[in-house]
């Protein structure tokens, strides 16, 4: 073969995957990891103690099986939510609400690891399967966002079973069942995390590869009508509740401008305005985009279509008027998407891990699965091109959606994904080059090695622990929630050595202290 030569390799046949045992040992790994480390964390004060985000999706889900929704447009997206009150309709107490969202999660950790499982398997055989289904099943990131109150891993449950169905819709010969069960799981994605709303658009976008004719069509619209439905179904909701219609929450237009304005990281969201404690700990952003606005305007009442209106004319003004300034900020937060470190978002990971027995010991993260990604995507490229076309779309509009707001740990969990159902392709066959002519290996070292340079290099401060005050913090608080004031006294005083002016620290760790010298010394 002449160096200038396409590579080629014979297509693995897309029904010679088998799943059963493959499947079932990552799947089976998955729940004794999740539920050890679950195990653990429910016996420390954060696992008995919602707080932040957690806290406000519980509030809000025990608000609709309430029936108490506050008569105003949707501030967040209410899928997550509404599954806590479906468990809460379901029987579950008030009081057993979280402990049951957590254990959910777990289980939902077991069926992301299936779907990443049974992807790989679908383009690189058997092997495959097993050792993407291992490396998602084992990943702490994974393991520690499943084991928190948040909508992170059913939206990414959604996405990945979305994708699940777009590859077998392009493999299906313009058959419509497919394309509509991939648009239904895109779209319930979309409704539990906004930011896969560019993901959805892929199902109807790639009907158009499809021979022209009446399938097309017919495929077009299995692609548009569950998500019409759905939708049109959460927009009727909120129409109900306040009023308005609409299905997207009005967070968005905030976040956006809060994440590009002149000064933000990009990688999380800095709160810029001294809120009472109250506000702060209910939604810090919420509370702080009313009183930006109120100020920029000159004391307008904070109605929400004008001030989401205001924001997004802010974040275009910015783009616009500033471009090189934004574009060196976007490349700024292209390289924090791509390192290994997790940004924080409400909690820091690497915090944490290091609490927590079961995961403290764990190497793998995102910088393995991104160099061992990089691999898997050039196998693919090489043998299945088509395929590495659609998980290149997928990927593409989870990135966009990703480096367009805060590259948070949080956000960047579908990537990881992608990821890690390349990363199968490359550990099941570490000798898949070795037919290669040398250009080509040369170009595939070398992409590997960009990976590795960009994953575990640390420039701009991209590993930058000064966000464990806040986790000292949540960590004080919880415990003196729980009554475990000596836990509350230490973590506090470690935020107040971080940050000395630092208000929750200094009261939790006056009410921790005076809370232990009156048990001391009792009246």
């Amino acid at each position: 073969m002449s160096s200038s030569a396409p590579i080629t390799k014979a297509p693995r046949p897309g029904g010679s995957f088998q799943s059963g045992l493959w499947t079932a040992l990552p799947v089976a790994a998955a729940l004794v990891y999740g539920l050890g480390h679950l195990a653990w964390y429910l016996g420390t004060p954060l696992g008995r103690v919602p707080v932040l985000d957690e806290r406000e999706n519980l509030d809000l889900g025990a608000a609709i099986a309430g029936g108490t929704l506050p008569a105003v447009p949707f501030y967040r997206a209410q899928g997550y939510a509404l599954v806590l009150a479906c468990l809460q309709w379901s029987g579950v107490p008030p009081a057993g609400i979280f402990s049951a969202a957590l254990l959910l999660g777990v289980g939902l950790h077991a069926a992301c690891t299936l779907l990443v499982a049974r992807l790989s398997g679908r383009w690189f055989g058997d092997r495959a399967a097993l050792a993407a289904g291992l490396l998602f099943a084992l990943n702490p990131v994974m393991v520690h966002f499943a084991t928190q109150a948040v909508d992170a891993t059913l939206g990414l449950a959604l996405f990945l079973a979305g994708l699940d169905l777009l590859v077998r819709a392009r493999e299906a010969a313009a058959r419509p069942g497919p394309w509509a069960g991939s648009s239904f799981f895109w779209a319930g994605a979309t409704l539990v995390r906004p930011n896969y709303l560019l993901s959805w658009a892929l199902a109807p976008a790639f009907t158009a590869f499809l021979p022209a004719g009446w399938r097309r069509l017919a495929c077009l619209l299995a692609a548009l009508l569950p998500a019409a439905l759905l939708f049109g179904a959460a927009s009727a909701w909120q129409a109900r509740v306040s009023g308005v219609p609409g299905f997207m929450p009005w967070q968005g237009a905030y976040n956006l401008w809060a994440a590009n304005r002149p000064g933000a990281n990009g990688r999380y969201f800095t709160q810029r305005v001294s809120l009472p404690p109250e506000l702060a700990r209910a939604n810090p952003a919420r509370a702080e985009s009313i009183l930006e606005y109120a100020e920029e305007t000159h004391g307008l009442a904070p109605e929400i279509p004008a001030m989401n209106a205001h924001w997004r004319a802010r974040f275009a003004g910015e783009v616009l008027g500033h471009p090189l300034r934004w574009g060196a900020l976007m490349a700024r937060k292209a390289y924090a998407l791509a390192n290994t470190w997790e940004q924080y978002n409400n909690k820091t990971f690497a915090f944490h891990k290091a609490l927590s027995p079961w995961l403290r010991w764990n190497p793998l993260g995102w910088g393995v699965v991104l160099v061992l990604g990089v691999a898997g995507a050039a196998r693919l490229a090489a043998e299945r091109p088509d395929a590495a076309w659609t998980l290149a779309a997928a990927g593409a509009s989870c990135a966009a959606s990703v480096i367009l707001f805060f590259v948070s740990a949080r956000f960047r969990l579908p990537l990881a994904a992608l990821l890690t159902v390349l990363a199968g392709g490359a550990v099941a066959a570490p000798g898949f080059w070795r037919g290669w002519t040398a250009a080509h290996r040369a170009w595939l070292l070398s992409c590997l090695a960009l990976a590795a340079f960009v994953a575990f290099s640390r420039f701009d401060g991209v590993d930058d622990r000064s966000t464990f005050v806040q986790d000292h913090v949540l960590l004080a608080r919880a415990a003196f929630t729980v009554g475990d004031d000596e836990t509350a006294l230490s973590e506090a005083r470690e935020a107040l050595r971080m940050q000395p002016w630092h208000p929750d620290a200094a009261a939790i760790a006056d009410a921790a202290a005076a809370e232990l010298a009156r048990r001391r010394n009792p009246p």
